[in-house]
């Protein structure tokens, strides 16, 4: 099993225990089955990752957990891009709230930026500047840690 697999499957059984709620869109129903799911499902994958970087954080919601799962299981099944799991990752994978938003913000970003989404250090880059707009938004409800805060400006601040 490959790393960015097992940070998936880790991510997974965090937040599979948590989801109590009603959904405002049904990711759980979204099939992803055979290659031509993923691009099809692109702009639904934008949606979820939009989803989560615009909505006050709640450590149990199942909308934001529904979403995570399909945007997760999108980005580990996807062949148009190639999702970095080391550096970055790795550093922040033991909070994994922090590592929900990461993930939506490389998925929003390499959407939003398709040429730039082959070059891992931008998206991790530009990924770490959507986490921390959404942090630094107290209406967010997100409390990011000062070692976590450090990590995230040091990586926006490296220039490719």
């Amino acid at each position: 099993m490959t790393i960015h697999k097992f940070l998936f499957l880790l991510l997974f059984i965090c937040l599979g225990n948590d989801s109590i709620c009603q959904n405002i869109y049904p990711y759980k129903d979204i099939k992803l089955e055979k290659p031509s799911d993923y691009t099809e499902t692109e702009p639904l994958a934008l949606s979820a990752a939009t989803f989560l970087l615009s909505t006050p954080f709640v450590e149990i919601d199942a909308n934001r957990a529904d979403a995570l799962l399909f945007l997760s299981n999108w980005m580990a099944g996807t062949k148009k891009y190639s999702f970095y799991m080391q550096g970055l990752v790795q550093d922040i994978s033991t909070d994994k709230n922090l590592m929900s938003l990461f993930f939506a913000a490389m998925a929003k970003y390499s959407l939003q930026n398709k040429a730039e989404s082959i070059n891992p250090l931008r998206v991790d880059e530009n990924a770490a500047k959507l986490v921390l707009a959404y942090c630094n938004d107290p209406l967010n409800n997100f409390k990011l840690k000062k070692k976590f805060r450090k990590l995230l400006e040091e990586k926006q601040l490296i220039k490719n």
